[in-house]
């Protein structure tokens, strides 16, 4: 006695949908939790306070961060010691430094030092301005 009367044919076909569904959902999820850079800036958490500086606009300035692991940014670009940036720096143009409320004052001793020593005199620390 045969129970199986017809035999089903094996599914030939891949169903894409589900698929695609999938990895849209993973793209999105990637993108949402992915935290981009404007600007190839880092993000550094200034310490509150200070005198504001007073600067035109339109003159060009030389910006240095310093994160809390003591790496310099410049330009985009990561750098291990100061002594690397400095010829990338224009000798005529203020330096202006921002450095993270975390960062151990050894490292931002070391940056200004080093500017020091190049024979820059316009120095800057940079700090969040609040309102009196």
């Amino acid at each position: 006695m045969n129970l199986r009367a017809t035999r089903r044919k094996p599914i030939a076909q891949i169903i894409l949908s589900p698929i695609l569904d999938l990895t849209l959902m993973l793209v999105i999820f990637l993108a949402v939790s992915t935290e981009f850079m404007s600007g190839g800036e880092v993000k550094i958490h200034v310490p509150k306070g200070g005198a504001p500086i007073s600067y035109n606009k339109y003159e060009k300035v030389n910006k240095i961060l310093i994160d809390k692991w003591g790496k310099i940014f410049y330009n985009g670009k990561t750098y291990t010691n100061i002594s690397q940036v400095i010829p990338l720096l224009k000798k005529n143009e203020r330096v202006y430094i921002r450095a993270d409320r975390e960062t151990p004052y050894m490292y931002v001793f070391q940056v200004i030092d080093g500017l020091r020593k190049a024979n820059f005199t316009t120095i800057s620390l940079v700090g969040e301005r609040t309102e009196r």
